[in-house]
């Protein structure tokens, strides 16, 4: 008997040694887990992880081991393996004996019931396997710890389920509770994405994930729902519903993707106002985003194929109304050549990461224009729009470089005009690109000053030769006299600085004269010009010496 008995151990422990040299063909140190989570068994590179020896981890639970913005996470993650028997690779830290936390560890692993109902978990270092330029933006939402929208939006390239219903609930719910269920919430939505970390926040109390096609999300909808319960006071939670996306067979850019979900999502909900219900967008959802990606496509088709049309809209310097530019204006037209709002347009552009794109193609345009009317003889200069988000984009900005060196030749008549429609995050990064551009002679103006609160770190910040003010922000300032001081001394600000100032939408002779009392060195708008296709009206104007 006893010879059975050492027979059948020596087995079981050449099963486990098996086991092991297996396992740290991916792992550097692996940890055995009761039904309990209180590791049993842990072999492996432990001191240089985390700081103990193997043997030392042995009695302690896996919980109190790790960090503690980690523990929700795992246990999901350990919930759901117990399910479908395996837990995907996430990352997380631990906590080592000097208090401090360990490098990123990945950890995967499986559950197996016919060994006690116990969970094999293998650790490493991990290695973190997105683009350095993605890995480097990604930000995280403070109260669940899962990504900001924009972090999302770059990440996710396969199905999202989307998720609503908590205002009402977290309206009634004092704000420790609150933190608690998000970071639940958090915790538990990390666990069930794809890789742990590919859910995100996307607009106040709405989530998004990025989920395999297996998931149960009737199971999810559930367990979320009993999240919430749980946490309400009154014990009553929301009803969860959900929407499911998939969207990986739609031939789009994959860094676009999943902004044009998001952007179909906003629209809807902007549109439901205080209707809004997950269960009417469940049955809308895939035509929204249908309509969303058809968009997406007819837009960049026509942008990479330059159809679309451009008017220009002239400059004058005050006060003798001589013009000193163009702003060229791109005008898109729908089937029935209907104009499509511009303020639309652009909105649509930089929801679905395209607006670079456009800018890129106005510049080409713009450029190759330029060119021509030199070569009828007309010295014209001409003002690009491109957004604050462009600037921050790499390969526009990049690509726009690569212009200017095959058309040196044009660039005395070119500017171009920042358009504050999207935010500059990175200054400093800005500064950087806005300098390159200035060194081929192409002067900056900063659209839409004093609209903004970023406007004066703007100026502060970068080199720009100009700014351009908004015309409903100069019609409300002249209506009082405290308000015409005010932009007296914003027009002296600017020119103590070097930076010379362009008022916007002049329609009347009586505001033509406040801005020039105001001292304002150039104006826009109809009583000067208005958009057209064809400058050469004004041009014989100006030749002429009349006014346009």
């Amino acid at each position: 008997m006893d010879k059975l008995l050492k027979s059948r151990a020596s087995a079981l422990r050449n099963e486990r040694n098996r086991f092991a040299a297996l396992a740290f063909v991916w792992g550097d140190l692996l940890l055995e887990l009761d039904d309990d989570l209180r590791i049993v068994f842990a072999s492996g590179a432990a001191d240089g992880m985390l700081g103990r020896a193997a043997v030392d981890l042995e009695g302690h639970t896996l919980q109190s081991v790790l960090a503690p913005q980690f523990r929700p996470l795992v246990q999901e993650m350990l919930f759901a393996a117990r399910r479908r028997g395996r837990m995907d690779n996430i990352q997380v830290r631990f906590i080592r004996p000097d208090e401090q936390l360990s490098a990123p560890v990945s950890m995967s692993g499986y559950f197996l019931p016919d060994l006690g109902d116990h969970f094999f978990v293998a650790l490493r270092i991990a290695v973190n396997t997105l683009p350095h330029d993605i890995a480097r933006s990604i930000k995280r939402d403070a109260a669940t710890g899962l990504l900001d929208e924009q972090s999302l939006s770059r990440v996710v390239t396969e199905r999202l389920m989307t998720l609503n219903a908590f205002d009402p609930l977290c309206k009634r719910m004092e704000q420790i509770e609150r933190d608690e269920m998000l970071a639940s919430i958090g915790a538990f939505l990390r666990a069930h994405s794809v890789a742990g970390d590919t859910a995100g926040r996307m607009n106040g109390n709405q989530f998004g994930m990025l989920h395999r096609a297996d998931i149960p999300v009737g199971e999810l909808e559930s367990r979320i729902a009993d999240c919430a319960r749980n946490a309400d006071p009154a014990g009553t939670g929301v009803e969860i519903s959900t929407s499911v996306t998939d969207f990986t067979a739609e031939m789009i850019p994959p860094g676009d993707l999943a902004r044009g979900v998001l952007y179909s999502i906003r629209r809807f909900c902007d549109r439901q106002e205080h209707g809004f219900t997950f269960s009417c967008l469940t049955g809308q959802a895939p035509n929204l985003v249908n309509d969303t990606f058809s968009a997406m496509r007819d837009f960049g088709m026509r942008i990479d194929r330059l159809k679309f049309d451009a008017v220009y809209q002239p400059i004058v310097r005050l006060p003798s109304a001589e013009i000193h530019h163009f702003e060229v204006l791109a005008r898109f037209y729908d089937d029935d050549d209907k104009l499509i709002p511009t303020e639309r347009l652009i909105t649509f552009a930089e929801q679905v990461n395209m607006i670079h794109r456009l800018d890129l193609a106005m510049m080409r345009r713009t450029l190759k224009w330029i060119r021509n009317q030199l070569d009828d003889g007309i010295d014209v200069r001409v003002a690009v729009n491109v957004s604050g988000d462009s600037i921050e984009h790499p390969d526009f900005c990049r690509s726009v470089i690569a212009l200017f060196e095959r058309n040196r030749d044009t660039m005395g008549h070119l500017m171009i005009e920042i358009t504050e429609t999207a935010r500059i995050s990175d200054l400093d990064n800005a500064a950087v690109w806005i300098s390159r551009f200035r060194d081929f002679g192409v002067e900056i103006c900063l659209d839409d000053f004093g609209t903004g609160a970023s406007n004066f770190r703007y100026i502060s910040a970068l080199e720009v030769d100009y700014v351009k003010l908004d015309g409903e922000a100069i019609r409300q300032s002249l209506k009082s006299s405290k308000g015409r001081v005010f932009m007296t001394s914003l027009v002296d600000l600017c020119h103590e600085l070097d930076i010379e100032v362009v008022a916007e939408m002049i329609e009347t002779d009586a505001m033509r004269d406040m801005v020039i009392k105001a001292g304002f060195d150039y104006a826009q708008g109809y009583l000067f010009g208005k958009p057209e296709k064809d400058i050469t009206r004004y041009w014989r104007n100006v030749q002429d010496g009349k006014n346009p």
